[in-house]
């Protein structure tokens, strides 16, 4: 940041002034409300409630003492940073460290006792303006602490149940910073960001904490390129002090009315951070740094501020998982070389190791993907053009953008802006990035699903030749039975030189064997399926059924045209569609004719028509006496010539009778 804007920030008229409240507790005040929080949700979740009882049933008296010789795995490498930011003086909105470093502990790790005694003095001199809290791999003792002391600016139970659960985020980044319209006046004047994401756990160094997803095998059972990844999840939380500056009844939803209350920018703030990354890589906010030589103005500036190194954090933890990734789908550099490498890429084995990695690979980036466009959305659709502006009047709006002194202060947020904005185009080129890796692992999979299908299919045919070669070797001997069981028979007298034996074994196995060799071939196969068509027609036009084959399919006139129309019978035109397209009509003597088409009722072939134009015989109505034959098989036709041939005797005797009225009359009296 520029010196000229470092001195408008220090002077311009929405700078802090006003100290924040002081604050200070005891041993005792800890000990009762840890108490009376231990049956709380989040603290059964957190284990804090288990460890609380055994460490003070264990030594009531000194308390917190049990705890600092706990070299506990899960929280070994727990770090924290406390910053007050005067409002005058020398180091005027410069933070000031009121931590202690790990090393100045006796034990060279962080204790209970030394972030508890950080905690419980808040603003000791009364100069303090501004104080940030910042927990990285927070103990459930510290949890309960921090409880304590920012429950007064935090509605501390929202912010560990968004910390530890899924509950109202989904397990997705989200900003809840719209809190104008909320219940209580807490949560009035709080504003938070929850991250939802995954990080390369190295359990060398930490161990996810009991809330957090992650793989839980022991190490022996997980695969030697096995990628550990945990989920992980932080809050950043601002709180204005103060009373509010503005109150008004505006409508949020087309009905609802609902109250605003607006707290000033420039009031006292508090700023909390809780980082729970199971990875041992955090940005610390250490003295000496750029953003130590940054002037924190106010609360938003600061909380701004943060938010940038959360968005840089998860651009770098979402990067290395991308890596690591990368390297467990890429082949070694040697497999241009060595076959057996290559073979075993491109086939898969008998555990299916490649379907397996490449499914977890191409379904986690995406699952990562989602949690990117998650973080980009809270932070695009949160600090809009008009917030930037100093416009926005329920997001720690300007009381006069327009004037010189918003333009300057807008000037000023645009570094952040800036900032922010790189961070998360570098979100959107990881996405990018995800996304190509995700296209090299479909491709991959193609590769190794093309020739593991090319070996199966190989195994199948082999499989297939030897089941021809074991039937055909039983269908050798199938004649050998049949002629050994009929000279088996005990009843028949037949000697052992008898003729009649090497006789009847020949003439029933050379014919049998040379029918086996004709079908082996394709020629075989070709006349065996014409003979079988030929004595399917004739069966069916013997016994006066349809045959199976409609014979426009097996007949040479096939796909060819008939050039004259459709005789007309009451039926749609065959040779005519909609449009005046011509339709492909069939070449067949018997399909129309003058005497059937008195059957015919209504648009028969529109009824029967096909999807490519061509009609099976068997489906035109009103096509022939032989053509209704078929269709409706031979005991039915026959029952139908036998009703015409009654319907024409009795129209003949009737006849006979109007010619010859008294000769009928004196038969019918010689019958009586």
């Amino acid at each position: 940041m520029a010196e000229n804007e470092s001195d408008f920030l220090l002077s311009h008229s929405l700078c802090t002034t006003k100290p924040i409240e002081q604050e200070s507790f005891t041993d005792q005040d800890l000990r009762n409300h840890l108490d009376s929080v231990s049956g709380t949700a989040w603290a059964r979740d957190t284990e804090l409630q288990d460890q609380w009882r055994n460490g003070y049933i264990t030594a009531p008296d000194q308390f917190l003492e049990p705890w600092d010789g706990r070299d506990e795995g899960t929280y070994k490498n727990a770090t924290y940073e406390v910053y007050e930011i005067p409002g005058s003086g020398e180091h005027k909105c410069f933070p000031l460290a009121k931590h202690k470093k790990n090393g100045d502990d006796s034990q060279e790790i962080l204790s209970v006792k030394s972030v508890w005694d950080t905690l419980k003095e808040v603003n000791e001199n009364g100069e303090a303006v501004g104080r940030i809290t910042i927990l990285q791999e927070v103990p459930p003792l510290v949890l309960g602490a921090v409880h304590m002391t920012m429950q007064k600016h935090f509605d501390m139970d929202e912010l560990l149940k968004h910390l530890i659960s899924n509950e109202g985020n989904n397990g997705k980044t989200k900003a809840y910073m719209d809190r104008a319209t909320e219940s209580t006046r807490l949560r009035q004047r709080t504003f938070f960001f929850v991250f939802k994401y995954y990080t390369v756990v190295n359990q060398n160094k930490c161990t996810p904490a009991p809330w957090q997803n992650f793989d839980t095998r022991p190490a022996d059972r997980k695969l030697l390129d096995h990628v550990d990844i945990a989920e992980c999840s932080s809050i950043l939380a601002l709180s204005l002090g103060g009373d509010p500056i503005k109150m008004y009844r505006g409508r949020v939803k087309k009905r609802d009315i609902k109250d605003h209350v607006i707290f000033a920018t420039s009031a006292p703030w508090q700023l909390l951070s809780i980082q729970c990354f199971p990875d041992d890589e955090h940005t610390m906010r250490s003295e000496g740094s750029r953003d130590s030589r940054r002037p924190l103005c106010n609360g938003p500036f600061a909380f701004l501020d943060s938010l940038a190194l959360e968005y840089h954090d998860a651009v770098t933890r979402y990067s290395q998982i991308n890596d690591e990734v990368t390297k467990l789908i890429t082949p070694p550099s040697d497999f241009m070389f060595n076959s057996e490498l290559r073979d075993g890429l491109l086939f898969e084995d008998e555990n299916f190791s490649y379907s397996r990695r490449y499914f977890w690979a191409y379904n986690t980036l995406g699952v990562i993907n989602v949690g990117i466009d998650s973080m980009m959305s809270a932070y695009n659709e949160t600090f809009t053009g008009d917030f930037w502006k100093g416009k926005l009047e329920k997001l720690w709006a300007h009381p006069d953008p327009d004037s010189e002194d918003g333009k300057a202060y807008a000037n000023c947020m645009g570094v952040l802006r800036q900032e922010l904005d790189r961070e998360v185009n570098n979100l959107e080129k990881v996405r990018i990035k995800n996304e190509k890796t995700r296209e090299e692992i479909a491709s991959l999979r193609d590769q190794l699903f093309s020739g593991s299908s090319v070996k199966e299919s190989r195994r199948a045919i082999e499989q297939g030749d030897n089941i021809k070669i074991l039937t055909v070797v039983s269908m050798l001997f199938l004649p050998l039975t049949f002629v050994t069981s009929i000279f088996g028979i005990t009843t028949l007298e037949i000697s052992v030189d008898d003729w009649r034996f090497p006789v009847t074994l020949l003439a029933v196995c050379i014919p049998f064997f040379m029918i086996i060799f004709v079908l082996q071939t394709r020629w075989g196969m070709k006349k065996a399926k014409r003979w079988g068509t030929n004595i399917e027609r004739y069966t069916s036009g013997l016994f006066g059924t349809p045959s199976s084959t409609s014979q426009w399919q097996t007949s040479s006139d096939y796909g060819r045209l008939r050039e004259r129309p459709s005789t007309p019978n009451g039926n749609e035109e065959l040779g005519e569609r909609k449009g005046g397209r011509k339709r492909p009509a069939l070449m067949n003597k018997r399909t129309y004719s003058g005497s059937s088409s008195k059957l015919a009722t209504g648009s028969g072939a529109k009824r029967g028509e096909s999807r490519n134009g061509l009609l099976p015989q068997h489906q035109i109505r009103g096509g022939g006496t032989w053509t209704m034959m078929e269709r409706m098989g031979g005991g039915s036709a026959l029952i139908m010539n036998r009703e015409r041939w009654n319907w024409l005797m009795w129209w003949r005797r009737n006849k006979e009778k109007t010619k010859d009225p008294a000769a009928s009359d004196e038969a019918s009296v010689e019958q009586v």
